[in-house]
């Protein structure tokens, strides 16, 4: 049984795992930031006091082995009244923290729910407020705000939780510890993925791990964020947060369609796919870019626009099953 702990969130997460749990002889974690604060996650958070549940619903229904009905259930967006833009499974996670008194048990209890092939955890208990600090003095705070903003022209002097106790979970740090490999990414860089490397104790942690390392780069960059990045930009930076190299370096070797560059283009502007200038042993390229071009959903009223151009579940699972049986 080979052990897999993915890091990260969002659909970079859900993505890597909706094709992971069809592999045979894996055990699969999810290890999700807790940093978001946006839409939906972001008024529950405000209006219960609960840690945010959106990125943890998300792995919950990739890896889910339950009924098609259920796990639309679970992604169920209210369309109108007072729970308009809200996801039915944030509130039930939301509740079944209330209820057990703990996120992660409400977690648990909701994975035997849903029939969850793996495990997901937070990457720690605590409530965590994402904070990036500018050359300028120019502070900027939260996840939802950061995510909005354009601070890549002027750089970031340290990106950092301003409340200092956000540790690293117990069973994260076991996961890490007895992983075989683990999987960085993708996602929104600043909002799903470094939030979950700057959390204490996890450098320390993936120091001690021996684990391989493997970083599927961003088909895309994000505008006022990572704009103009390179393949070996994001590597190095990455390692930078790490403090040791990454083992494997995924490079999607496939041009997207031109309606999809088209309409990304609209919103993030030219140049958003990501150059690959990275010539390592370490890197290995194949066609693992999705085709479909994805929609937002029209009661998805409070998120953003989500991405146009996205990895294909099923190739990165056979990809990355080439690697861990090589």
């Amino acid at each position: 049984m080979t052990n897999i702990a993915i890091i990260g969130g969002g659909t970079g997460s859900y993505t890597v795992l909706s094709g992971l749990k069809n592999l045979p002889d894996v055990s699969l974690t999810a290890i999700v930031s807790m940093a978001d604060d946006g839409g939906s996650t972001g008024v529950l958070m405000d209006e219960l006091g609960v840690l945010p549940p959106g990125d943890a619903r998300q792995c919950l229904v990739a890896l889910s082995e339950h009924s098609d009905i259920v796990r639309k259930l679970i992604n169920y967006r209210f369309s109108e009244g007072n729970l308009k833009g809200h996801n039915f499974g944030n509130i039930f996670l939301a509740a079944l923290e209330k209820v057990t008194g703990d996120f992660v048990k409400g977690v648990e209890v909701a994975s035997e729910i849903l029939k969850v092939k793996g495990n997901v955890i937070p990457i720690t208990n605590n409530k965590a407020n994402l904070s990036i600090l500018l050359p300028n003095g120019k502070l900027i705070e939260g996840e939802n705000e950061i995510n909005h903003s354009d601070f890549q022209h002027v750089g970031i002097k340290k990106i950092f939780y301003k409340n200092n106790n956000v540790e690293l979970n117990k069973r994260a740090r076991e996961t890490i510890l007895k992983a075989d490999y683990i999987i960085l990414g993708p996602g929104n860089y600043y909002c799903s993925i470094i939030p979950n490397l700057i959390v204490n104790d996890f450098r320390k942690t993936i120091l001690k791990s021996k684990a391989k390392i493997i970083l599927p780069i961003n088909l895309t960059n994000k505008l006022g964020h990572t704009m103009g990045w390179k393949v070996s930009t994001y590597v190095n930076d990455i390692e930078k947060y790490l403090g040791k190299l990454v083992d494997i370096i995924l490079v999607n070797n496939e041009i997207p369609s031109k309606e999809q560059i088209e309409r990304y283009k609209l919103k993030e502007g030219n140049e958003v796919l990501t150059p690959d200038d990275f010539k390592d042993n370490r890197v290995i390229r194949a066609p693992i870019l999705s085709h479909v071009v994805f929609d937002k959903n029209p009661s998805d009223v409070i998120s953003n626009m989500r991405a146009f151009i996205r990895h294909d579940s099923e190739k990165l699972a056979k990809c990355i099953n080439k690697i861990i049986n090589k």
